[in-house]
């Protein structure tokens, strides 16, 4: 058999990350963010608004990180939350993008049957905040570094 794929023991001790879009204790965002601080990384955190923060702040508090609010729907979210998580991390190594939202409406039907209003708000919100992040992130990415986003269900269901 040939090298593991990754070296034993694996470590993310001195790597930073930001991981945006915890919702809950069953979040992707949050299975991240656990197995990235068990592995050593420090962490930056965000959820959508106070009414999440109250449910996800104890679990950043677990982690022992920052967690942030950054509505990607308003005009300059993303870049208070990128100018704050620099403000704490300094750079980042890896980025983390888990967000996702379709209005009720629209989300249960057929992609074929939503709203044209309803399909680029959830584009924007689902997709091309991960763009805007990127972006912001890119000039900060130590040594090349990862971006990544997150996808479920509406891949199934497309």
């Amino acid at each position: 058999m040939g090298a593991p794929l990754f070296p034993q023991p694996f470590s993310l001790a001195g790597k930073r990350g930001l991981i945006v879009g915890l919702a809950n204790e069953q979040s992707i965002a949050y299975g991240c963010a656990r197995a990235a601080g068990a592995l050593g990384a420090s962490l930056v955190l965000s959820c959508v608004n106070e009414k999440a923060l109250q449910v996800v702040g104890p679990l950043a508090a677990n982690l022992d990180a920052p967690l942030l609010i950054c509505n990607v729907e308003q005009v300059g979210a993303l870049e208070e939350l990128t100018d704050a998580a620099l403000g704490v991390l300094g750079g980042f190594d890896f980025v983390i993008h888990s967000i996702a939202w379709a209005p009720a409406d629209d989300l249960h039907g057929r992609v074929i049957d939503s709203s044209s209003a309803g399909f680029l708000r959830a584009m924007n919100v689902s997709c091309h905040s991960f763009a805007q992040l990127a972006r912001l992130c890119e000039p900060h990415m130590r040594n090349g570094g990862s971006m990544i986003t997150m996808s479920y269900l509406g891949a199934e269901g497309a």
